[in-house]
């Protein structure tokens, strides 16, 4: 692509960091309808009529830095006001020849200015250090305007040019940045990148554990083991007791007359929680014998067990017919 290129550079006072606009001719054979690279930055030292001086001297660095894509505005309404509509989009960059190259994209905004004829020139803007070495591209416009004032720090206000300081809280947020990676509050931009750029190539050194702190993973497992099995044990034991204590109040309560042998089985399933025995204990406490003094065993009589009925007991079997033999 063959295109009369001519350099013209905004007047601004430089300051640690700046956003300045580099104006190019736009191609007379430009077609609006597709995209088309464009030449944004020279590679290398390179001036403007004004005599202020730039350096891309790492244009890879730039690309790497460039935050894709960026914008097409008119007049660099995205870097001097809240405007942010964009006439098309810088989707790709590139290393050609001598120069930083961008693919610029036109949107429907973006052509009919082409298309019209309305605008002649067009201007990337990027950010350099205090030393005018250039850090990345952040946007372009579409401009007729040759000798644009420095974006980002410079705007009109009643034909007078007046810098844009940066606010108390981007300043103070800057100024703790800087401070936690140790550098001084003037550190340009370009020192603090290469130093968060150690710090994320720089490996932290194994260091050995605090014994006080930190036991083997064999000696954790060991203890956990012979807790598991000491807790296994403990409330083996508990239930052993827990059934042993069951058994004596049953038989207790068995023998008192207080309940039937017969129940013994529902009574041992109310007694299996602990909750369950005391209930039971205090239930027994207060009840009179059921069964009364009827002389009978606990057990069923063999064959061979002869029993003695009490006078009573024998005058309840005559009056329902029954004879012993």
């Amino acid at each position: 692509m063959k295109t009369s290129i001519y350099t013209v550079l905004n007047n601004a006072n430089q300051s640690d960091a700046i956003v300045t606009a580099l104006c190019r001719t736009l191609p007379s054979d430009i077609n609006a309808d597709e995209g088309i690279w464009l030449p944004l930055v020279p590679i290398g030292a390179f001036s403007g009529r004004d005599g202020r001086s730039w350096n891309n001297s790492d244009p890879e660095a730039v690309i790497n830095n460039t935050v894709l894509p960026f914008v097409l505005d008119i007049d660099h309404a995205s870097e001097l006001t809240p405007n942010t509509e964009a006439s098309g989009w810088v989707t790709q960059l590139k290393i050609q020849d001598d120069h930083i190259f961008g693919w610029l994209e036109f949107n429907t905004l973006g052509k009919k200015a082409i298309d019209e004829k309305r605008y002649k020139f067009y201007s990337p803007a990027f950010n350099v250090t205090k030393d005018s070495v250039l850090l990345d591209l952040t946007s372009m416009g579409l401009t007729n305007r040759p000798n644009l004032y420095v974006p980002a720090l410079n705007k009109a206000q009643d034909n007078q040019t007046t810098p844009i300081t940066p606010t108390q809280k981007d300043n103070s947020m800057l100024k703790a940045l800087l401070a936690a990676l140790g550098l001084s509050e003037d550190a340009d931009q370009t020192v603090a990148l290469n130093a968060i750029q150690a710090l994320k190539d720089t490996k932290p050194e194994p260091k050995t554990p605090d014994l006080n702190s930190f036991v083997p993973h064999a000696t954790h497992n060991q203890v956990v083991t012979e807790l598991n099995t000491a807790n296994a044990k403990l409330a083996a034991l508990e239930t052993a007791k827990h059934n042993e204590a069951v058994e004596t109040a049953l038989n207790s309560a068995i023998s008192d007359k207080k309940i039937a042998p017969a129940d013994r089985e529902f009574y041992a399933n109310y007694c299996a929680t602990e909750q369950g025995l005391a209930d039971f204990n205090k239930f027994v406490s207060t009840k009179a014998p059921v069964i009364g003094d009827s002389n009978l065993p606990d057990t069923p009589l063999k064959n061979d067990d002869k029993t003695e009925l009490n006078s009573e007991q024998q005058g309840i079997l005559a009056q329902m017919g029954v004879t012993l033999d």
